[in-house]
């Protein structure tokens, strides 16, 4: 799976998620549920009252050739008013930004940010999902993914895309939360026939924030030290 889909695929999967800290994980073998619209319809409305919020995680890429995983580190904005700013700081530094009129997407090379030309015909697509997701307006999964859930004393809730090219790189998302939904450890993003795959966890949570001007510009987009300052959630 290319960096790009590995972004998009982790945004696309914390976008549907009410909050985040670690819990344990069940021992069982996870059992089917019939129907998963009442647990949708409970994130959806646990979603209704958050308006923003900046999130920690750590990506694991987790390769059969290799026996240690590949990690990466960084900040998830999301704002209600259709913006979504997905940053890696360590130990390289790449974002994607959206808001309601452009996206685009930077790298830091040679010392500088450049803003790349991004050339995914899928990427607005993907965007409005992660949007659509965030606002609780749940009938964008049902168009493009079949999703099942099942619980081994926690809920795992697993989404697979519909489109033949998405599953092309990706086979599966699969989310791990708690019974009651108030919380997830991780979300596991599956690839197809390689085996291989990407995990996400999640760190500290800053819930209904303010973030300043720029911080999703798409053209001049405030330093993500600045952003964090402005939010206090600066380390």
């Amino acid at each position: 799976m290319s960096k790009f889909w590995r972004t998009v695929a982790g945004v696309l999967s914390i976008c549907l998620l009410p909050s985040f800290c670690l819990v344990g994980l069940g021992s069982d073998q996870p059992k089917p549920l019939a129907d998963p619209t009442p647990v949708l319809q409970t994130l959806q409305q646990k979603m209704a009252s958050v308006r923003s919020f900046c999130i920690e995680f750590t990506q694991e890429r987790q390769l059969k050739l290799f026996s240690e995983s590949l990690k990466s580190h960084g900040y998830l904005f999301i704002d209600r008013t259709n913006q979504i700013r997905w940053e890696t700081t360590e130990p390289y530094q790449s974002f994607l930004v959206a808001n309601q009129k452009s996206i685009a997407q930077y790298e830091f090379q040679d010392g500088k940010w450049k803003k790349l030309n991004n050339g995914f015909p899928q990427i607005k697509q993907v965007m409005d999902q992660m949007v659509a997701m965030h606002q609780g307006r749940l009938d964008a999964l049902k168009a493009n993914y079949d999703i099942s859930a099942a619980t081994n004393g926690m809920t795992i809730i697993t989404l697979v895309p519909k489109d033949k090219t998405v599953r092309e790189v990706l086979a599966s998302i699969q989310l791990r939360l708690p019974p009651d939904l108030s919380s997830t450890r991780e979300v596991v993003m599956n690839e197809p026939a390689s085996g291989d795959l990407t995990r996400i966890i999640f760190g500290k949570e800053s819930r209904n924030v303010t973030f300043p001007p720029g911080t999703f510009d798409t053209e001049k987009p405030l330093d993500i030290k600045k952003v964090l300052a402005a939010i206090g959630a600066g380390k």
